[in-house]
């Protein structure tokens, strides 16, 4: 609890709202993160990943409209740390994806109903 607490006061929540005000930059990012959810270790959240990576993608591009702006926050903080060249453990280092896979199963867990909802708007 205590390391939720922090991430929802870290940078990556400060640059999560600056991109919010410029979808460009959440465009920009759009590489970045897709290039990272073929990386080697991410198996278990590689489609957690996809699927917010396509909401973002819809929110930034307007094609998404009926988004909780809490949630949306969560999930593009923790998007923004995974590409992040600094995190808490270097990705190039052995075991270096293991906070990056708990910051991903996180915000999973947190916006799960907000992505379930984006999953059946899509859908239709």
């Amino acid at each position: 609890m205590k390391y939720v607490d922090e991430f929802l006061k870290s940078p990556w929540m400060t640059k999560a709202k600056e991109y919010l005000s410029s979808p460009q930059k959440i465009i920009r990012m759009l590489p970045d993160l897709k290039a990272y959810i073929n990386k080697e270790g991410l198996s278990k959240v590689k489609n957690d990943l996809c699927l917010m990576y396509y909401y973002i993608k819809d929110v930034a591009t307007g094609e998404y409209k009926g988004y909780d702006g809490t949630r949306l926050l969560i999930i593009l903080a923790a998007l923004i740390y995974v590409v992040s060249p600094i995190d808490l453990i270097p990705d190039l280092v052995p075991g270096g994806l293991v906070d990056d896979a708990t910051i991903v199963a996180w915000a999973f867990k947190e916006a799960y109903d907000e992505l379930e909802k984006y999953k059946a708007w899509k859908g239709k």
